[in-house]
């Protein structure tokens, strides 16, 4: 699963855009569709239900569930991401980054959703799911309708515990993704 990820670039697909370190659901991102670079909100829904506001989608039913008839294919850039761990009532965050830049989503005119998989075996342990990643070589061809949801980018994912900070959307600036020392 992806719900929470960073843009610490500021000229992202030739758009400007404000660097952030938190980004949420319903925020304006920018995304790549096969004709263009745009902002876009986080958040996804079938024109016959647009109260749905769906951030993910498994990749493995992108093309069974209706939700997705109609959707199209995009691509977002991020520097990494965060994802939690539970260990009895507590949610660690950590941080994911990789030599890959951008997730494959799905969008329509309402917004745009991130792509997911089952994670790899270096981060299951913290979630059973991941972002579907692509390298930048990849990119048109996945537009273009391509399957590279097993793309190699999926592999090599890094990652380190940080600050609980990050649990607050209000929070966003540079210091949620240093590793956090416990003291």
């Amino acid at each position: 699963m992806c719900g929470r990820f960073v843009i610490s670039s500021k000229n992202v697909f030739g758009l400007d855009y404000k660097t952030s370190f938190n980004i949420v659901p319903s925020k304006m991102v920018p995304v790549k569709t096969i004709n263009e670079a745009k902002l876009m909100k986080w958040t996804y829904a079938p024109i016959w239900k647009k109260d749905m506001n769906l951030i993910n989608c498994r990749s493995e039913t992108m093309n069974k569930k209706s939700s997705f008839k109609d959707a199209k294919r995009c691509v977002i850039f991020h520097n990494g991401w965060y994802e939690w761990q539970r260990k009895d009532k507590e949610k660690i965050p950590f941080y994911h980054y990789c030599t890959s830049n951008y997730f494959a989503g799905l969008y329509n005119e309402i917004g745009f959703l991130i792509l997911t998989r089952t994670a790899i075996d270096q981060i299951n342990h913290i979630h059973h799911r991941q972002p579907v990643l692509l390298y930048d070589s990849e990119i048109f061809s996945y537009l273009e309708g391509e399957n590279l949801l097993n793309s190699k980018a999926n592999y090599n994912i890094n990652f380190y515990q940080v600050s609980k900070d990050v649990n607050n959307p209000r929070n966003n600036n540079s210091n949620l993704i240093k590793i956090f020392e416990n003291m």
